[in-house]
Parts: C-alpha cells; sequence; structure tokens
C-alpha cells in the first residue's frame, strides 16, 4: 500500500488473511473476552472494525483498550478519529487535546485537529492554531503544504483533494 508503506493492507503478516467475515470479527472478540487485560488484543479489534468502516464498534473497544491503557496516545488518536467519522467531531477533538497532554508535540493528532476543526466543525480559526501548532512541531511535515491550503481556501468548507486511506487509521486524508 502506497499510502501506508505496508504491503498487506490489512498489515497483517504475510500469510494471514484479512478479516473479512463476521465469523472473523466474532473470533476476536471471543479472543478479547478470554483475556480482557489485554489492551493490545482490544486494540487490534477496534483496529479491524475501524479498517472496515464500522465505528461504533472500533470506538467501543478502543475505549476498552484506553480503559486498560489510559496513557496510549495512538488509541487515544485513533478513538478520536473514530469519532470523526462517526459525526462526533467535538469528541474527536476532545481525544486528539487528551492525547496532546501526553505529548504536546504529537504530529498525527496536531494533523488530526486541523481536519476535524475544518471539516467537522467548519471552525477556520482553530484549524490555523492547530497549523500553526504543527509546523512549530514538525517544520518539515509534508502535509503542511496541503493543511495550510485548505486552512485558506475554499478547500476548508469540503473535503481534502486526497481521500483518505482506509489502513490508515491515525491520518484523516
Amino acid at each position: 500500500n502506497p499510502t501506508t508503506g505496508i504491503s498487506n493492507p490489512q498489515g497483517l503478516p504475510e500469510g494471514r488473511p484479512p478479516i473479512t467475515t463476521e465469523a472473523d470479527f466474532e473470533t476476536l472478540k471471543r479472543a478479547v473476552e478470554q483475556v480482557p487485560q489485554n489492551a493490545a488484543l482490544a486494540t487490534n479489534l477496534a483496529n479491524k472494525y475501524y479498517d472496515a468502516g464500522r465505528y461504533e464498534d472500533a470506538i467501543r473497544y478502543y475505549q476498552k483498550a484506553l480503559t486498560l491503557d489510559p496513557r496510549n496516545i495512538s488509541v487515544l488518536t485513533d478513538l478520536g478519529t473514530a469519532h470523526f467519522y462517526a459525526g462526533r467531531p467535538d469528541e474527536a477533538i476532545g481525544f486528539y487535546n487528551r492525547s496532546l497532554e501526553i505529548d504536546s508535540r504529537h504530529v498525527q493528532s496536531l494533523h488530526n485537529l486541523v481536519i476535524v476543526n475544518l471539516q467537522g466543525k467548519k471552525d477556520t480559526a482553530a484549524a490555523r492554531i492547530a497549523l500553526e501548532r504543527l509546523k512549530s512541531v514538525d517544520p518539515a511535515n509534508s502535509s503542511i503544504a496541503e493543511l495550510a491550503r485548505m486552512t485558506d481556501g475554499p478547500a476548508s468548507k469540503g473535503p481534502p483533494s486526497q481521500q483518505p486511506s482506509p489502513n490508515t487509521r491515525q491520518r484523516i486524508f
């Protein structure tokens, strides 16, 4: 996959089939139930639901993983993005901000904060503030030019020119 750099679109080891059926989800859910204190298993199931576009299911398991590992920045960011795709931009922003409380330099949370403020909240001013934070943290970030274009032009009222990759949970575009 050229966007993620992962040759296997599900990010699974070679020779392991991706989860594609409800029975596959049920098998992984049973594994999570058998080892309820395993945050990695809950995160894995959440990621599978997210990749399948089942954001409400993903949110449930990201929240379980977060209960077990409350400072996991990747889970916080993915949970925020799942909320964004489920139509709840305020919740998304809340999770990105929680991530940034743990690591104020977390590039993906800053990136997503720009997008959600633009597309979910239609708040160009807040998006510009987040973009300035991103620039100060990672001035060479390859997304800055596109994000700047979005905050300055009519693109801030619609989706970006690049479609989201279904396998890049922490990237909104």
